[in-house]
């Protein structure tokens, strides 16, 4: 068994691991390092889709390496990509056997759309279901690129022609390709059901289980082959609402035999602050954050503002759960609302088991609930007509149960309203009297520049018109370090590589029996 990592290394995201086993190779994530992709380029800046992949390469967003990436993204630049340093060549040739993804953040999975059009993609119907979601919501051209694969520079007939012989083209728009162009070879995992491959030694078995994270649908991997097995974690916490997940998984790799377990670490600290115990003080549980959000908003007489992550699920049914007990009206926006709507819809397809298992580890609201509203935002001409709205934001008027400013006017004090960045221009509309509102915070504390500049914006908004802020009542999606050091001695693997944190080699302070590799990015270690 061989494994080669190519992100995650010293960062946090940007994961990119090969594993490679007998005579095949599987990728597991290919995800964007926030920390590279903001040090050239900014929300108003981005890599020039008419480059190809050429800017990604440059600035080593991506790793250079040959028979990995489409080919309509490497002919048009073969005089750049054939020849130092890149050494990219168009063909037909894959060196992945299969991709498999654990989770649906972009820092695993938002450079997919580049790999060859024939590499199978594995996940699990919740991932796959998020990245549908994504595609019909946000303008990021990537991600539609996952699931399936619109060629590049693709040239076709004209529909009308000219009265002579001569065929005229044109650049093909979404509506020129057919569905036997665009289709990838996407395949669904089941949980803690194995996936088979041949190899000259005999059988490998690949196999994911769900974990938690601050997203559904998040797993763990564990690849076997004969009689050891290596283990990647991806992301995951034990101190959210399904933390026996987790605990099912460290048996199952336990029981594995395992050489080597590549392991997030985002919660680790330098050496320093472990060595002091510091690293304690940002510890919040699920159960804090519901806790601590009942008072809240108990003590609250006026309207209340929400911000959370608008994909962490557990989070959006909580506060929905909140403000069903004390009788508020949860206005959340239509993007989260299709959000909600897409896992119902792809349930429907389900089997009875999986739609029975699924309700009771995530209970969706239903849409005719007086709990749960939609706030429309004003649009085009401001009139709150259907003509006015596109694409996911038009469903709204379908299912006929949304509010407006002026509803929430009228009785500030019955509403918990989700209001996140894109959405501050409607606190001039809703205009409350000087500090009569709240300002929930349940997203975590800025770590960026860019963040910082957001969170400042913000708060000038919130000052504007005297909304105060609560203290960061917010629980990480990540795995704290007690739990952490746990996890790894009761799965006991013989090499331990951290990877997805900034202070990988704190990990030799844990005194795991384990050897841990404070992995280089782009070596091979075998074992």
């Amino acid at each position: 068994m061989e494994i080669e990592i190519f992100g995650g290394v010293n960062e946090i995201g940007g994961n990119k691991i090969f594993i490679n086993v007998g005579d095949k190779k599987f990728l597991f994530d290919f995800g964007l390092s926030f920390g590279d992709m903001q040090k050239y380029y900014s929300e108003f800046l981005k890599p020039r889709k008419l480059n190809g992949i050429i800017d990604y390469l440059y600035l080593d967003l991506i790793p250079s390496i040959n028979k990995l990436y489409r080919n309509d993204l490497i002919t048009p630049f073969s005089d750049i990509l054939n020849s130092e340093p890149y050494k990219i060549i168009t063909t037909n040739e894959n060196t992945v056997d299969a991709f498999f993804l654990t989770h649906a953040h972009m820092d695993h999975y938002k450079f997919v759309g580049f790999l060859k059009q024939n590499t199978p993609i594995y996940l699990n119907w919740m991932s796959k279901t998020i990245i549908e979601h994504l595609t019909n919501t946000s303008t990021d051209t990537l991600s539609r690129e996952v699931l399936n694969f619109y060629e590049t520079f693709k040239i076709v007939p004209k529909k009308r022609q000219r009265n002579d012989d001569e065929i005229e083209y044109k650049r093909a728009t979404k509506s020129d390709y057919v569905h036997s162009e665009t289709k990838r070879p996407v395949k669904i995992i089941k949980d803690g059901k194995a996936i088979h491959f041949n190899s000259p030694k005999g059988e490998i078995k690949i196999t994911q289980y769900q974990t938690d994270h601050s997203i559904p649908g998040a797993g763990s991997y564990i690849v076997e082959y004969d009689g050891r097995s290596v283990i990647y974690t991806g992301d995951f916490k034990r101190h959210g609402f399904h933390s026996e997940w987790v605990n099912d998984f460290i048996s199952h790799a336990r029981n594995s035999n395992p050489i080597a377990i590549i392991t997030e670490g985002t919660r680790v600290p330098d050496i320093e602050s472990y060595r002091k115990g510091t690293y304690h003080d940002d510890e919040q549980s699920e159960n804090d954050v519901k806790s601590r959000s009942k008072r809240i908003i108990q003590d609250h007489p006026g309207l209340i503002l929400v911000r959370f992550p608008p994909r962490n699920l557990d989070r959006i049914l909580l506060y929905y759960s909140l403000a069903k007990k004390f009788d508020r009206r949860f206005a959340i926006s239509p993007k989260i609302f299709h959000y909600i709507d897409s896992f119902r819809m792809s349930l429907d397809d389900m089997e009875e088991d999986t739609k029975e298992r699924y309700y009771n580890d995530y209970d969706l609201p239903d849409f005719s609930d007086k709990n749960l509203v939609v706030y429309l935002p004003r649009k085009s001409w401001g009139k709150f007509e259907s003509a006015d709205y596109r694409g996911y934001q038009n469903d709204i008027f379908r299912i006929d149960n949304y509010v407006t400013y002026k509803d929430i006017k009228k009785e500030p004090d019955k509403y918990l309203l989700y209001l996140d960045d894109f959405m501050l221009s409607e606190l001039i509309d809703l205009n409350q009297k000087p500090g009569t509102t709240l300002f929930l915070n349940s997203t975590t504390d800025p770590f960026s520049i860019e963040m910082k500049i957001k969170e400042e914006k913000l708060d000038a908004w919130l000052k504007r018109f005297k909304i105060s802020k609560s203290e960061t009542v917010h629980s990480s999606g990540h795995c704290s370090v007690d739990e952490l050091i746990d996890f790894l001695q009761r799965i006991n693997a013989e090499n331990i590589i951290p990877v997805h944190t900034e202070h990988p080699e704190t990990f030799q302070e844990f005194g795991l029996s384990g050897k841990v590799i404070l992995p280089e990015k782009g070596k091979k270690y075998t074992f």
